[in-house]
């Protein structure tokens, strides 16, 4: 995890992926009901930047999917 970043509800990673193009984290077990993961975004320049939807799926089961879009930031000079 990096500095700042905060986790709520009682979900733990097994193990994180982070990439220069991608966040990924798997679970064992994920109860019912809501929690949240925070990662560490880093934009290099100026401008707009749109990012693919967040994606969650079942891993051995990847018809059982929620996804969500994600806003646009914006980043000034």
């Amino acid at each position: 995890m990096s500095a700042g970043e905060r986790r709520e509800g009682e979900v733990y990673p097994a193990f994180e992926e982070r990439t220069f193009d991608a966040f990924r984290a798997y679970y064992e077990y994920v109860p019912k009901g809501k929690w949240t993961v925070e990662y560490t975004l880093r934009l290099n320049n100026a401008g707009e930047f749109q990012l693919p939807e967040t994606r969650v799926e079942a891993l051995y089961a990847p018809e059982m999917f929620g996804a969500f879009p994600n806003a646009v930031f914006v980043v000034g000079e």
